[in-house]
């Protein structure tokens, strides 16, 4: 037994941040807060594991964390019901949610809860508007339906 280390908890703890944004250089670009996300050149991305694979589904990249969150809360959901770890898990993702769960599927509901997460969120400018249709049409999404704000 003599060649155990001893362990110091403390070593282990991260420092308290309440910065909400990685900085430039940091080793970690994970959201403090958000589950799934992470930024990425300036911008936040979103993925998530497939249950019992080594693969992930990309789900996008987003301007702002609550629009990646709400992608990751989709497909989470999706994947994983009601054992699913949500980052909104007050909001009705009920309209959102594919009717099937292949990883084009899954993307497609992402990014339809993306752009309503974009569209109900009031300090959303003009041009995160225009960005997430463009993103929307871009996967063959329709921008209209349920998104709101219309």
């Amino acid at each position: 037994m003599a060649n155990r280390r001893n362990r110091n908890p403390a070593a282990f703890q991260q420092p308290h941040d309440t910065n909400n944004s990685p900085t430039v250089g940091s080793s970690s670009t994970r959201h403090p807060i958000y589950h799934g996300i992470r930024c990425r050149a300036g911008k936040w991305v979103s993925e998530i594991r497939q249950p019992n694979k080594s693969t992930r589904i990309w789900l996008g990249t987003y301007p702002t964390p609550e629009m990646a969150a709400a992608a990751y809360d989709v497909a989470a959901l999706a994947l994983k019901g009601k054992y699913a770890v949500l980052n909104f898990p007050d909001s009705d993702h009920s309209n959102s949610l594919p009717e099937t769960c292949t990883a084009d599927e899954i993307r497609a509901a992402a990014a339809r809860a993306a752009a309503a997460r974009a569209l109900d969120d009031e300090s959303v400018g003009e041009s995160s508007t225009m960005v997430t249709r463009n993103m929307l049409s871009s996967l063959g999404v329709s921008g209209g339906g349920n998104l709101g704000g219309e």
